[in-house]
């Protein structure tokens, strides 16, 4: 009888490490088109979100949303997300009785059918309800209320850069210079403002978001974009402070 010929054990561990290799080599490879699947994911509902404000706008004279929004710094007697000791029952956002003007309250469910999932970016790694990861809002608008929880005057920097959905005519949103240099700059910075975002938080001196560091938004010429992480600390004033989340 021929006796079955067994791998040696210099072909097993040639076998090993030729398997080693390989993994080594396709992990990342598929880390990173797992990555890049979350982040088109995210802007495909960024995309249904920019669509049902577009149909709000056409049904409401051409006009953006008015938003108030519980996606805010929030101050000692405005409850807001970003503010300790707040409950997530009372900044939440689908609460009608409480929030009638969020934009989730604005869009679902005329504009959006129930897609409460369309809020909810797949790679997120903050949300609301703070409590736990089941969330339903991971994204930060462009609210009348904007950064602070109050409502801001008009014309002001923070009201055009950051809470620009205050019931406008939309094509008012559009950059019109002045030749003033220093209310250009303003308006250059402005122009970054964005109608809805990824949640960001901070690690020392730097902001960060859910894909790679940078987020997907729904930028002020009314189109999907992806900005990197030194966009992002660019445009949130993170060196001084002014970003939260």
């Amino acid at each position: 009888m021929k006796r079955a010929r067994a791998f040696t054990l210099i072909e097993l561990l040639v076998s090993v490490s030729i398997i080693s290799a390989l993994i080594s080599i396709l992990l990342p490879a598929m880390g990173a088109a797992r990555r890049q699947g979350l982040r088109t994911s995210c802007q495909a509902r960024l995309r249904q979100v920019q669509q049902a404000i577009w149909a709000y706008s056409a049904s409401n004279d051409n006009r953006v949303p008015y938003v108030v929004s519980p996606m805010t710094n929030g101050t000692s007697t405005i409850p807001g997300y970003g503010r300790a000791g707040v409950t997530d029952a009372s900044i939440n956002p689908y609460d009608p009785s409480k929030w009638p003007l969020s934009l989730q309250n604005l869009l679902l469910p005329l504009y959006l059918a129930n897609a409460k999932q369309v809020f909810v970016c797949p790679a997120a790694r903050l949300g609301w309800p703070r409590s736990g990861k089941s969330w339903e809002l991971t994204y930060r608008d462009a609210a009348v209320n904007q950064p602070g929880g109050t409502v801001s005057l008009e014309d002001s920097y923070q009201r055009e850069s950051f809470g620009f959905m205050d019931g406008r005519p939309m094509n008012e949103l559009r950059v019109h210079f002045t030749g003033d240099p220093i209310r250009d700059a303003q308006i250059v910075g402005s122009s970054r403002g964005t109608y809805l975002r990824d949640l960001v938080w901070r690690e020392g001196d730097h902001v960060l978001g859910p894909h790679d560091g940078g987020i997907n938004v729904i930028n002020r010429d009314f189109g999907v974009e992806f900005r990197k992480q030194d966009m992002i600390e660019d445009d949130l004033a993170a060196s001084g402070g002014g970003v939260r989340f």
